[in-house]
């Protein structure tokens, strides 16, 4: 099976692209992907001890801590759920 490699409407950076993985396929619900919130969870998963070198390597415990932060994200509305069209 080989893989799709970065398509053009991927975010460039290496830890929105993680970000958005995540999002796409552990939250229920279109999610609308901006930067400017990506930046928020990058910098509460920092100072929550997070290591993006430890986790591009394959720490478990940075990639939980990451989905816990994402969760929360989506719940406290940090960030947005997509509009829906009737």
């Amino acid at each position: 099976m080989s893989s799709k490699g970065i398509l053009p409407d991927d975010p460039a950076r290496a830890d929105h692209r993680f970000i958005r993985y995540q999002i796409k396929n552990f939250m229920k619900g279109p999610m609308q992907h901006l930067p400017e919130e990506y930046a928020h969870v990058l910098r509460v998963f920092e100072r929550a001890g997070g290591s993006w070198e430890r986790l591009f390597k394959g720490s478990a415990r940075d990639v939980v801590l990451l989905r816990r932060i994402i969760k929360i994200a989506v719940k406290e509305g940090h960030i947005s759920k997509a509009p829906r069209w009737r």
